[in-house]
């Protein structure tokens, strides 16, 4: 390459993932159950616990992505 064209870094995009959905679908769905469980429906504990589960798998998964990407980059 000619030394008047500096080289350009090479900045990859990240590859797509559903894990900030997966993320914002669980913690909706841990507020949806606390909310109802403050009005007494007690059926909705699952719920808060489903979306604790969500949420927590959803960053797990979006920090094994981040990693990943910057164990390629090395």
């Amino acid at each position: 390459m000619p030394a008047d064209h500096p080289e350009k870094p090479t900045d990859s995009v990240p590859r797509p993932t559903y894990a900030p959905i997966a993320m914002a679908m669980g913690i909706a769905m841990t507020a949806w159950g606390l909310m109802a469980l403050t009005l007494n429906i007690a059926a909705m504990w699952c719920m808060s616990a489903a979306g604790v589960g969500l949420a927590a798998w959803a960053l797990k998964h979006w920090i094994d992505e981040i990693v990943l990407q910057w164990d390629a980059k090395r």
